[in-house]
């Protein structure tokens, strides 16, 4: 029972050192980034045939958000933040570097065109927040965005991750989910 015990513990810590070493080859670019055309799937996901991932750093409403423009008036943000991401890789070579693995199996990536640093442009433009729970990169694209009241920022919104809570079990049941499983084919 004891070898068993330390054989498993010796293969877990041969796994996560594993995960470790993939992480830091990740994050210093000696392996090769993501590349290629994608299209976007919401506001802060992209899509290239099997491959989805999920942009670092930001957080973009639903796509079955509403939000409120400053006059009061309803709008779909979700669906415009999708716009958003849309317009910035229609016809584009992208690079994307994956960080790492969600809880939901997606690979989290910083992607650019060029210069161009699309997380930061979707958080620049008002269509994306700052995900500060997963660090702090887009806290500085946040605050003109915010003062210029660009993209969700034009009136009053409910946050991206709040929003999901709310309406979790809506989601798990399937009935937001048509039209995202049409999105992800």
């Amino acid at each position: 029972m004891r070898r068993r015990s330390r054989g498993l513990s010796r293969l877990l810590l041969t796994v996560a050192v594993l995960a470790a070493i993939l992480l830091a080859l990740r994050q210093f670019g000696l392996i090769a980034p993501e590349t290629g055309q994608f299209r976007a799937v919401d506001g802060d996901s992209l899509r290239r045939g099997d491959i989805e991932l999920r942009l670092h750093g930001i957080d973009a409403p639903e796509l079955h958000q509403e939000c409120q423009r400053g006059d009061g008036t309803a709008y779909a943000c979700g669906r415009e933040a999708r716009s958003q991401l849309a317009k910035l890789v229609a016809g584009v070579e992208l690079s994307c570097v994956v960080l790492e693995t969600d809880r939901y199996d997606r690979e989290v990536a910083t992607c650019s065109d060029g210069d161009i640093d699309i997380n930061a442009e979707m958080v620049r433009s008002g269509w994306a927040t700052a995900y500060t729970q997963h660090g702090s990169d887009y806290l500085a694209e946040e605050q003109p965005a915010r003062s210029a009241r660009r993209g969700i920022w034009q009136g009053r919104f409910e946050q991206p991750e709040a929003w999901r809570n709310r309406h979790r079990d809506a989601l798990v049941r399937g009935s937001m989910a048509d039209e995202a499983a049409s999105i992800h084919d």
